[in-house]
């Protein structure tokens, strides 16, 4: 539930995130808040490209993220197989949008109520 593979809007991706169980597998019936959506400076920062981090780095002031090598669509960030090629991102733009990042870094802001076939999320949590 942490990484599917259709489109969800903004909110349902943070409402599925905070409700997903330690396992990162199954969903609780309300909120357990220990998963979410990572910040887009967090997603940026963990594109990868041929298993290497590609360096990412988030310019707020910009709102633009530049990479040493730009990323790609591989396992194990991505699922390769799927028709997912954008994440949804906990930083909001304003109250009707927020960041998008596809799977070769570029940042899109999208309305929080898209829900397209091809973005969708994966959540985060702390380490422990």
């Amino acid at each position: 539930p942490g990484w599917p593979q259709e489109g969800t809007s903004w909110f349902e991706a943070g409402s599925l995130c905070s409700q997903l169980l330690e396992d990162g597998k199954n969903l609780a019936g309300t909120p357990q808040n220990l998963w979410r959506l990572p910040t887009i400076d967090e997603a940026v920062r963990s594109m990868s490209r041929h298993g290497s981090n590609s360096g990412g780095i988030w310019d707020a002031s910009k709102a633009k993220a530049t990479y040493q090598v730009m990323p790609d669509k591989e396992s194990p960030l991505w699922n390769t197989y799927s028709p997912v090629i954008y994440w949804w991102t906990a930083s909001e733009v304003d109250e009707k949008s927020a960041y998008s990042i596809s799977y070769n870094g570029r940042v899109v802001v999208r309305t929080k109520k898209s829900g397209y076939g091809s973005l969708s999320f994966r959540c985060v949590r702390e380490v422990k």
